[in-house]
C-alpha cells in the first residue's frame, strides 16, 4: 500500500470518527437543553401522583328543613397499584389471597377474583386508587395499618357516603346512588350541546370551555333513580384532589399540594316528611291487613303493591307520595348486589324498587266519572247537568242486537232518577253508560272522542311532567288509537273498530283506560281549583351552604340556588256552574247516607268535609282494583290544601279499602293531630305509633261501598 493510499485511509477513518463524536455531542446537546423539560416533567410524574377526591353530596331536605337524606364517613379498602405492578404474577396473586383470606376473617367476605378484577379494571387511571370494599370497621383500619409491610399496596381510605336518618321513608321518591358505569361515565364526558348558554341548568354536564365543572372518574357515585338521579346535576358534589409525593416504593412521602373539594347543593322537596310518614304507615298496615283474605265476591286479595299521592291544588306541590312495597336505601349504600337486584325487581315481592306512583298504571274505574261528566256537560249533551235518567239497575244498548247487551250497575243497584251530582253521590254506571252510547250515536255532532278530550285536558294519557324519571303515560284509547293498534298487531283484536260498547267501557273508566296515581290525583287537584293544571312538583328550592365552617342547618347559611314556582300547563274551560255540579256530587260520596264513602267519612268526620269519588276497577282473573281520588277543605270560601289519590290493586272494592285509607290519612291534618315522623334513632317509640297504626286500620276493612 503506497503512502497515498494510507493517507485517504486515514482521512476517510478521521471523518468518521470526527461524524460519530459529533452526533454524540448533537444528542447530548439534546438531552440537556430540548428535551431537558420532558424529562423534568416525566420525573416528577414518577414521584408526584395527583389523586382525585369525590366530595359530600348535598343533602335532601323535606319542605320543612328536616333532613331525610345526609352523609357520613365510610372506610374504604382499596389497592395502590403502583407498588403491585412490580411483582412479578405468582408474587402478586398470592398476595391478593393472603388480602382476601385477611378480609374474610375480619368479617368482610372478599373473593380473590373479584380484587384481581379489580387490579386489572381498564376504567382506574394508573394513578387512582381502586376500591374493593366499602365501610369496614376501625378495627379492619388499624389492623390493616399495623401490617402496611404484609399488606404492600393496601390502603384504606375514607369517603362519604349517603345516610338515612327516616330509614326506608320516601325511599322512592329519594332514590339511591351507585357507582358510575361505563355508560354514564362516556355520557358525563361528552361536550357541550349544541345551543347551550351559561344559563343552561346544572344538568348539563361541561361548561362552554367542554370541561366538566363536577368531573367523574370511575369509582365516584352517582344518582340512579329518584331526586338523586333527576338533581344530580345539583347534589353532585365539586370534586377535589390531593397532589402526593411517593418513593420509589409507592410509599407516602408528603402532601404536596391539596385541592379540597366543595358539598354538593342541597335540594329541598316539596314532601312533608311527618305526611309521609302518615301515608307510608297506613299503606302499609291496610295492605298487610288485606292480603289473604277475600272480597264480598269472594275473590282472594294479594294487594301486591299500592300507592298514595297527596298534592297541593294551589301550588302543583307534591305533599306526600307513598309506594308500598318500601325498600331500604341504606342497603344501597356499598354497591347492589346482583341477589339484592334480583329482589328488589322480583314481581313475587312487589317490585320494591318501583315508585308505583308515577310507575304504575290501573284502570281509574267510577273515579273517572267526573271526566265523563264534565265532558258531558261542556259538549251540551248535558248542558245544565240537572238532565235526568232513570236508573233501574241495568243498561241495554240501543244499537246493540244480542244476548251481551245489557251492563248492570255493581251489585244490580237501581239508584232511580239521577243527574250529574247524583250519579257522582251514587257510583250510577247506568247513567254513564247511558252518556256513553249517546256521545257514539251522535258523533256527526260531538266527534269522535268528546271523552278522551276532555281527559286529555286534565291531563289523564300523558306524563304530568313531574321532574322524575321513570314516569309512565298512561294510555287514554281512542278511535284512532284502536285502528292504528290493530293495524300493527291484528292477532291482538277482535276487530280495528271502535264500537259504542268500547265508549260506554270508556265513559265509567275501564276497558283500555289507563292512568298513574300522580295523574289521577293532579286531575282532581284540576277539580278541586276550578281548572287550572299545575305541573306536579317534588321540589321546592335548592340551596348552597354559605359558611362550610358553621353547622349546615344553621338558619340563614345558605343561598338560594334555585326556587321552584308554580307552573301552569294549561286551563280546562270548565265554568263555575260545571264545576259546582260536579263538586256537589263528590261531597256527596263523602256526606250524603248514600254516598259511597260515607260510611268512611261521615262515621268520625275531619275537620273539614272533602269532596271525593271512589273506583273500582275489573281486572280479568284478579281481585278488583280499589280506587279514591279527592281534595279538601270544601265549602263555601273554603280555599282546597290537599288532594289526594289513593290506588291498591288486587284489594277489593274502592268504598271498602281505598276511601278509608284516605280518610285515616288526612283526618289527623284536617285536626291538627298529625304525628310527627320518627327518625330511626327513636325506633322504639315509633314502633309503638306503628302498632297503634296498624289495629286502628285494620278495624275499617270492609267498612264501604263498592263505588
Amino acid at each position: 500500500m503506497d503512502a497515498e493510499s494510507r493517507q485517504i485511509r486515514l482521512s476517510a477513518l478521521g471523518i468518521v470518527a470526527i461524524s460519530l463524536f459529533l452526533a454524540l455531542f448533537v444528542r447530548l446537546w439534546f438531552l440537556q437543553g430540548i428535551d431537558r423539560q420532558k424529562f423534568e416533567v416525566a420525573s416528577a410524574s414518577n414521584r408526584l401522583r395527583v389523586i382525585h377526591e369525590e366530595g359530600p353530596r348535598g343533602r335532601i331536605l323535606d319542605r320543612n328543613g328536616k333532613v331525610i337524606v345526609d352523609n357520613r364517613t365510610s372506610r374504604v379498602v382499596s389497592l395502590d397499584r403502583e407498588p403491585l405492578r412490580k411483582m412479578k404474577a405468582p408474587e402478586r396473586t398470592a398476595h391478593f389471597e393472603q388480602l382476601a383470606q385477611t378480609l374474610t376473617d375480619l368479617g368482610r367476605p372478599t373473593k380473590v377474583a373479584f380484587i384481581e378484577q379489580r387490579y386489572d379494571d381498564k376504567r382506574y387511571a394508573p394513578q387512582d386508587y381502586v376500591p374493593i370494599v366499602d365501610d369496614v370497621t376501625e378495627d379492619v383500619e388499624i389492623y390493616l395499618a399495623e401490617r402496611a409491610s404484609t399488606y404492600p399496596g393496601v390502603v384504606v381510605e375514607t369517603k362519604s357516603v349517603r345516610s338515612y336518618p327516616y330509614g326506608t321513608l320516601g325511599a322512592q321518591v329519594l332514590g339511591y346512588v351507585g357507582e358510575i358505569n361505563e355508560k354514564e361515565l362516556a355520557a358525563k364526558g361528552g361536550t357541550l350541546p349544541a345551543g347551550a348558554t351559561t344559563t343552561d341548568p346544572p344538568e348539563t354536564t361541561t361548561t362552554l370551555a367542554g370541561v366538566d365543572p363536577k368531573p367523574y372518574v370511575p369509582g365516584d357515585l352517582i344518582g340512579k333513580s329518584g331526586v338523586e338521579q333527576s338533581y344530580e346535576g345539583y347534589l353532585r358534589a365539586t370534586p377535589g384532589s390531593r397532589t402526593i409525593e411517593v418513593n420509589a416504593r409507592g410509599d407516602l412521602i408528603d402532601v404536596v399540594k391539596r385541592q379540597s373539594a366543595t358539598a354538593g347543593d342541597d335540594v329541598w322537596l316539596s314532601i312533608d316528611i311527618d305526611l309521609q310518614a302518615q301515608a307510608e304507615r297506613l299503606l302499609a298496615a291496610k295492605v298487610d291487613a288485606l292480603r289473604g283474605r277475600t272480597d264480598k265476591d269472594g275473590k282472594r286479595l294479594s294487594a301486591p303493591q299500592g300507592s298514595v299521592v297527596i298534592q297541593q291544588p294551589t301550588t302543583g306541590q307534591v305533599l306526600a307520595m307513598a309506594s308500598y312495597p318500601p325498600f331500604d336505601p341504606a342497603s344501597t349504600v356499598n354497591g347492589i348486589s346482583t341477589a339484592l337486584w334480583d329482589q328488589l325487581n322480583d314481581p313475587a315481592n312487589g317490585r320494591p324498587l318501583y315508585n308505583w306512583a308515577l310507575q304504575g298504571t290501573y284502570a281509574p274505574g267510577s273515579t273517572f266519572k267526573p271526566i265523563t261528566a264534565y265532558a258531558a256537560m261542556s259538549s251540551g249533551l248535558l248542558p245544565t247537568g240537572n238532565e235526568t235518567y232513570v236508573d233501574n239497575g241495568k243498561y241495554t244498548l240501543k244499537s246493540c242486537k244480542g244476548s251481551k247487551c245489557e251492563f248492570r250497575n255493581a251489585g244490580g243497584t237501581a239508584h232511580g232518577r239521577v243527574n250529574v251530582p247524583r250519579s257522582l253521590t251514587v257510583s250510577s254506571d247506568v247513567y254513564y253508560y247511558w252518556i256513553g252510547e249517546q256521545f257514539w250515536v251522535s258523533r256527526d255532532r260531538f266527534g269522535d272522542a268528546p271523552i278522551q278530550d276532555a281527559a286529555k285536558e286534565f291531563g289523564l294519557g300523558s306524563k304530568t311532567g313531574i321532574k322524575l324519571l321513570g314516569e309512565n303515560s298512561g294510555r287514554m284509547p281512542t278511535p284512532q288509537s284502536r285502528k292504528a293498534a290493530y293495524d300493527a298487531n291484528p292477532g291482538a283484536f277482535v276487530t280495528g273498530d271502535w264500537r259504542t260498547g268500547d265508549n260506554i267501557i270508556t265513559a265509567i273508566g275501564q276497558g283500555d283506560v289507563l292512568v298513574t296515581p300522580l295523574q289521577l290525583v293532579d286531575a282532581y287537584a284540576t277539580l278541586a281549583n276550578g281548572g287550572t293544571r299545575y305541573r306536579p312538583q317534588i321540589v321546592s328550592k335548592v340551596t348552597r351552604i354559605k359558611d362550610a365552617a358553621l353547622p349546615p342547618g344553621q338558619d340563614g347559611n345558605f343561598d338560594v340556588v334555585m326556587a321552584v314556582e308554580p307552573e301552569e300547563l294549561g286551563k280546562v274551560p270548565m265554568t263555575p256552574e260545571q264545576h259546582n255540579q260536579i263538586a256537589t256530587g263528590l261531597v256527596g260520596v263523602t256526606q250524603d247516607p248514600s254516598g259511597t264513602a260515607a260510611a268512611s267519612f261521615r262515621a268520625s268526620p275531619t275537620a273539614w268535609p272533602m269532596a271525593g269519588k271512589t273506583g273500582t276497577a275489573q281486572v280479568a282473573g284478579k281481585a278488583d282494583t280499589a280506587l279514591f281520588a279527592g281534595w279538601g277543605p270544601v265549602g263555601a270560601g273554603a280555599v282546597p290544601q290537599f288532594a289526594i289519590s289513593v290506588v291498591v290493586p288486587e284489594a277489593g272494592f274502592g268504598g271498602d279499602v281505598a276511601a278509608p285509607l284516605a280518610f285515616r290519612i288526612l283526618q289527623p291534618v284536617s285536626n291538627g293531630t298529625l304525628t310527627p315522623a320518627c327518625p330511626t334513632a327513636s325506633k322504639a317509640q315509633c314502633d309503638l305509633a306503628a302498632l297503634a297504626a296498624n289495629q286502628a286500620s285494620q278495624s275499617d276493612v270492609g267498612s264501604g261501598g263498592p263505588g
